[in-house]
């Protein structure tokens, strides 16, 4: 990956918007972090790959927009240090990864119609057809109870100010979550869709160079890149 000195205008933004959270921060932190970063990063990478006119007009597309865009707010909510904002945005996510790898899988129906789908007869209809179909339902319940809330938590009470002052370790929380989110969209949306096909040279180039590397050897190992 040739682009590290990304990460550091986000750095920067941090610094200058929560300078409160950015001086806090202890070079784990910072790490774990940069870390977070590239993983967003990788997905937006991917999603990218999709930025082409053949594309534009599938029912799959605007999914994959909002789901980049989603996964990228991720970055935007870590300074609230708010863990129910978290899980919200994650079952978010949860839901547009979903749907976009049923649209992958029924490219005869209309956008329309995924959005619309109940997740229990989608569930019904992909069994058999992707390779992390039993961690995706996990996910899927686990997130719905939690943004039900369920169970009450010992920060639901406190205020803004109090809550930036607990140590939730959210850098690392969303870092893992979200990693386990990205494999299901590699193995079961990213891959499948250029599995024996075609990709233009440069944005071969562009996986190779702007991902995490253990990502792009993924792709390579699959024959993608």
């Amino acid at each position: 990956m040739n682009n590290n000195w990304i990460v550091n205008n986000y750095i920067d933004y941090l610094s200058e918007q929560y300078p409160i959270y950015y001086d806090k921060m202890s070079g784990e932190t910072l790490n774990k972090l940069k870390d977070l970063y590239f993983s967003v990063n990788d997905i937006s990478v991917m999603c990218n790959i999709f930025n082409k006119s053949e594309y534009q007009e599938k029912n799959f597309y605007n999914l994959l927009c909002e789901f980049k865009s989603y996964a990228s707010r991720l970055l935007l909510i870590i300074p609230i240090n708010d863990k129910y904002l978290v899980d919200s945005l994650f079952r978010l996510l949860i839901e547009k990864l979903y749907r976009m790898i049923y649209a992958h899988h029924h490219g005869h129906l209309l956008e329309s119609s995924i959005r619309n789908h109940e997740r229990r007869k989608m569930s019904t209809r992909l069994m058999g057809k992707l390779n992390k179909k039993e961690e995706l339902d996990i996910l899927y319940g686990e997130y719905s109870e939690l943004i039900h809330h369920s169970s009450p938590t010992s920060t639901d009470l406190l205020n803004f100010r109090k809550l930036s002052e607990v140590e939730l370790g959210l850098e690392k929380y969303i870092n893992d979550q979200l990693e386990v989110l990205k494999e299901i969209f590699m193995l079961d949306f990213f891959i499948p869709k250029f599995k024996g096909k075609h990709i233009d040279l440069a944005s071969k180039l562009t996986l190779k160079e702007q991902l995490k590397e253990y990502t792009s050897k993924l792709l390579e190992e699959e024959c993608i890149i």
